[in-house]
């Protein structure tokens, strides 16, 4: 199965959609979205129209959408929205009258406790040493890797129907390290065209939202570094903002940087770690120190949306209006100078989940049912999680490792650099989990009830 996914782009034609993805977007007046934003690329010019409807067999709905070209002559990225969804209900989708019909749920209505589940992860990369073999192993690159596994569990946990949701905290498909398996050629694109089409499958018949992470800021190849104009084309996070389409325009965020949405009884936030703050890692040139990045906002603007952002949701869950839970994401953990943890303190998030660390770490506990362990309980609401341990060529490949720190301040309750992903359970009105899945076995090595 994993293989037939990796190659399945190279039977297709110039006009054949692949790399389909899906994302939430719109909101009625409670909050609620209203619609899903579908996604592909073409090799081609082609047009950009979308029938769907409830049948499989009558899909009597149409709508348009546009594409852009970010990186001349190597494709386009077509988005059409899906507007006024009838909410918890099956949907199917034909993108330009291609031959398979495809299909979604979309998102519930109202703050009820419906189960549902989110796979969460970050610093994911495409395939692994094995199938991609590293010709340079420095400054952090390793040549033992593997995101295989992780991918594997992914397709097991959709298979079963554990995943109604993905949210990729950042780092997606380390393309900025293709120069790493092919010195002289310019692989970023291959790269990133190929990690979408391993997650087709998933990210066609579930929302598939991204985080900013510094993977994303620019291109590292030869050719991007000596020639200005394609590395000036694939600076400050042009790739990423050109592939995804995230909803910020319903939540007042900016491009796929920061945005927020809402979920049955959650609120989630995904923040930005990188940008438009002082101190951020990008705040002025990406991770090579030659181009330019950051500015998506004006001074100030990023966080006074986030709390803005925040104080809403935390408002209308205390006049009982909102969601029960504010979950935030983002690609680095607290510790890494985010100027957050006072909003975070103050509006009551109940969960912030990160990557960049290649491992996974928990705080204290929020509350372990039957009663709450007081003794682990930080004064804090929120409790602080590392998901970043999903495979990456930074990362070298590992299978256990699991260290149990004592209660002191500051330590984390329990951490692991096992390969792993994440996954966070709607269980009902009044209950969260959220687990650590092995990606090599399925286990769950680690959960948190909140």
């Amino acid at each position: 199965m994993l293989a037939s996914i990796c190659v399945a782009a190279a039977t297709l034609t110039s006009t054949t959609p692949e790399q389909i993805r899906l994302a939430l977007q719109g909101a009625n007046s409670n909050g609620d979205p209203t619609g899903m934003n579908v996604g592909w690329y073409t090799s081609e010019k082609a047009n950009h129209v979308v029938a769907y409807g409830t049948e499989p067999n009558h899909l009597n709905l149409t709508a348009k959408g546009s594409d852009v070209e970010y990186h001349k002559n190597h494709g386009y990225h077509h988005f059409v929205d899906l507007p006024n969804l009838i909410p918890n209900t099956k949907y199917y989708y034909q993108i330009n009258g291609d031959s398979e019909v495809r299909s979604f749920k979309s998102a519930p209505s109202g703050t009820e406790g419906t189960p549902f589940s989110v796979s969460l992860f970050g610093d994911m990369g495409w395939l692994g040493s094995k199938e991609r073999p590293m010709v340079l192993a420095v400054d952090g690159l390793v040549r033992n890797w593997s995101a295989v596994p992780t991918r594997a569990q992914q397709e097991k946990l959709f298979r079963n129907g554990d995943i109604d949701m993905v949210w990729h905290l950042g780092d997606i498909a380390y393309a900025d390290d293709a120069f790493a398996h092919d010195v002289v050629g310019g692989l970023y694109e291959d790269c990133y065209n190929g990690f979408v089409n391993w997650m087709q499958n998933i990210s066609s018949a579930v929302p598939y939202m991204v985080s900013v992470g510094n993977h994303e800021s620019e291109c590292h190849s030869t050719v991007c570094v000596t020639d200005p104009v394609v590395g000036f084309q694939l600076n400050n996070f042009s790739a990423y903002n050109a592939r995804w389409n995230m909803p910020s325009k319903t939540s007042g965020g900016v491009a796929n940087m920061w945005y927020s949405w809402n979920y049955g009884p959650i609120h989630f936030v995904s923040i930005n770690t990188e940008t438009d703050f002082p101190g951020a890692g990008e705040e002025h040139k990406g991770d090579s120190g030659i181009f330019p990045a950051g500015k998506f906002g004006t001074d100030g603007e990023y966080l006074a949306w986030l709390e803005a952002d925040l104080k809403a949701a935390d408002a209308a869950r205390k006049a009982g209006t909102g969601r029960k839970w504010i979950v935030a994401g983002g690609h680095r953990p607290q510790g890494d100078g985010l100027k957050t943890k006072a909003l975070f303190d103050k509006y009551n998030v109940d969960l912030y989940v990160s990557g960049h660390a290649h491992t996974y770490a928990r705080s204290y506990k929020s509350c372990s049912p039957p009663a709450c362990n007081t003794a682990l309980n930080s004064t804090a609401t929120t409790t602080y999680t590392f998901c970043g341990g999903a495979g990456s060529d930074e990362t070298n490949f590992t299978s256990a490792g699991q260290i149990y720190p004592g209660p002191e301040a500051g330590n984390p309750v329990f951490q692991t650099p096992e390969t792993s992903s994440c996954l966070l359970q709607v269980v009902n009105s009044s209950h969260l989990t959220f687990k650590l899945i092995s990606s090599l076995d399925g286990r769950v090595i680690d959960q948190l009830w909140i």
